[in-house]
This record gives C-alpha cells, structure tokens and sequence, in this order.
C-alpha cells in the first residue's frame, strides 16, 4: 500500500537551494546557444531551463534580446525566467556566434545543431560527448545555414502530429533533461 504523500512546500525548496559555489562546482558542461530567437519570452523560459540543468552558459546570438537590451526586453524576459534564473546562468551576447563557438570547439567542445534538417538524426540517438555546445533557432526560420554547417550533427525531435514543430523553449527543456539523463549517467 502506498503511504499518503506531501507536496513540498516554497519554503522548504527555497530551503534546499545550493549556493553559489555548490552551483558553479556542479554544473553541467553545455553551452546553449540561442540563435535569432525572437521571442523575448521564450529568451525567459530558456533562462529558466538552463537554470534548473544547472548549465555552464547560455549564449544569445542574433535577434535574440537579452536582460539588459531594453527595459521592455527586462520585462518580457524577466515574466518566464522566474526565480533568479538571470543572475544565476552566465550569459554572453554575440551578433554572431561562430568565433565563439569556434574557441570552444577548438577547446574540445562537441557542436549539436538541433533542427528539421536534412540528414538529422533523431535527438535521443545522437552521442552526445561532453563538453557539449547545444544550438536552437529561430522559431520560424530555424538555425542558419553556417550552423548546420559546421555541426558535429544535427539532431530533430519528433513531430508526429499536424503542427511541424515544438516551440523553441519546449525543446531546449526537452534537449536539457535527456543531456542532464546522459551526463549524469556517464559520471
């Protein structure tokens, strides 16, 4: 028979965060690239995920708004990043992200494109190696094409109904969890 069950309370999670050391000694090594994301609520919600994978970095790139660019971008960012998730994940902003993504690769860092692309690979079949950069595009017009290029692969979530993709934040929480599965697993 199962015993009856209580949920936790905000307290008591407030309670068990780690501190700052404890986060930066545990972090997961990703770096998220965000490339020309639109929407500044989506930027949120990414903050929020990479929060709770406890990720290395987030990089903005592109379009893609940021904490400080404007006191709306502040807002609409701050609406779904929730819980301190901005000042707790490292963040960069590039217009272009390849220099950057270069010095990590040339630092051992695997590049992972996720897209609807030709030649992708389903993402739970990917193998994934540590240190690992993640990239995520434009909601409508996807990665571009210099990213697609220069991936070590390009890997696709299943869609299988009517709609022809996940929402850009969903599958960075959906990407996030299988890595935090496989590096977990590996350690």
């Amino acid at each position: 028979m199962n015993k009856p069950r209580r949920r936790h309370t905000t307290a008591e999670l407030v309670a068990c965060r780690p501190d700052r050391a404890t986060m930066d000694a545990t972090r997961m090594p990703v770096t998220v690239v965000l490339d020309n994301v639109r929407s500044l609520q989506n930027v949120g919600l990414v903050f929020r995920v990479c929060d709770c994978a406890n990720i290395e970095r987030l990089i903005l790139s592109g379009i893609t708004g940021t904490p400080v660019q404007t006191v709306h971008a502040a807002q609409q960012i701050g609406k779904t990043a929730v819980g301190g998730s901005l000042q707790t994940i490292p963040w960069e902003k590039h217009d272009d992200p390849m220099p950057r993504i270069n010095e990590l690769r040339r630092a051992g860092h695997q590049l992972v494109v996720f897209e609807q692309a030709e030649g992708s690979v389903p993402y739970r079949e990917v193998p994934y190696r540590f240190p690992l950069v993640a990239v995520f595009g434009h909601e409508r017009d996807g990665v571009r094409e210099a990213l697609l290029q220069e991936a070590d692969y390009v890997a696709e979530l299943p869609v299988r109904g009517i709609t022809n993709s996940l929402n850009v934040a969903m599958t960075v929480s959906v990407v996030m969890y299988e890595l935090l599965a496989r590096w977990t697993a590996a350690k």
